[in-house]
């Protein structure tokens, strides 16, 4: 199956492939923002925000862009077929990959390579190595080979998992070489892991749709992340309804796309 426009435009936005200074489409690590909305509580967001990554109260401020953009996304996990398995490898943030091993399933969208270990993914602070064992018939995207000449990160050799699928994870020993790999204080990483990836988890809690374009939620995140963004503390009550207004936007999302799935 062919891509429509809105995949490819979605895929490309993700991928950082953007242009203008359009504070929402002319993000290139919008990656950043949209990962962190599928993680459970603020920490991730915190972690990014520690690591001078930032946080773009733009993706946020409209709540039906947002779902737009993201169903465009995930739809089109559903377009490739990946005929063949893969083994493709991530340099993840530690506490990430316990975010993962707690859940059984990825939590974001996650970008893996089959060329190796990509250094320039150290920037993070305490990482984790995973080889990812992809099965065939994954849903997942290889942009090389989807994209072709319209994929402007060839040396990356892109493989991206959707959120929400099932995984096996077994943690093995670092070798000499993985100790060459240093996070962003120049530490090595604290653990390895084989992850086999093991279909569709199950869906998340209850989702309410009419609840997303809530002004007052979104607000408070807009004021949590330029809080996080100045190196200040955002307020308790700003973070508890952001946290719950998220929520309900992912469980949202991936109850629509594992509907899309056919399962």
């Amino acid at each position: 199956m062919k891509l429509t426009g809105k995949q490819l435009l979605a895929l490309k936005y993700y991928e950082g492939d953007v242009s203008g200074k359009d504070p929402f489409w002319g993000d290139p690590k919008a990656y950043v923002t949209i990962n962190s909305l599928f993680f459970d509580g603020a920490g991730t967001e915190q972690r990014r925000a520690a690591e001078k990554k930032y946080l773009n109260p733009a993706i946020i401020e409209d709540p039906e862009r947002l779902m737009d953009l993201c169903r465009n996304l995930l739809s089109a996990f559903h377009t490739p077929d990946l005929r063949q398995p893969r083994i493709s490898y991530r340099v993840e943030r530690y506490a990430d990959y316990l975010e993962m091993k707690a859940h059984g399933c990825t939590v974001s969208f996650t970008s893996t390579s089959t060329g190796g270990f990509l250094s320039s993914y150290g920037d993070r602070i305490g990482i984790a190595l995973i080889e990812f064992e992809i099965p065939a018939g994954i849903p997942c995207f290889p942009f090389a080979e989807m994209l072709q000449e319209e994929y402007k990160k060839t040396e990356e050799q892109e493989i991206l998992l959707p959120p929400g699928l099932a995984l096996e994870i077994r943690e093995i020993p670092l070798q000499a070489e993985d100790t060459q790999i240093h996070d962003a204080k120049g530490n090595p990483p604290l653990v390895k892991a084989h992850i086999r990836v093991a279909g569709y988890a199950q869906i998340p809690g209850s989702a309410d749709e009419s609840k997303i374009p809530d002004t007052e939620s979104v607000n408070a995140g807009i004021r949590l992340y330029q809080a996080l963004n100045t190196g200040t503390v955002p307020s308790v009550q700003d973070t508890e309804k952001y946290i719950a207004w998220k929520k309900n936007l992912r469980n949202c999302l991936l109850e629509e796309f594992r509907k899309g799935s056919g399962v």
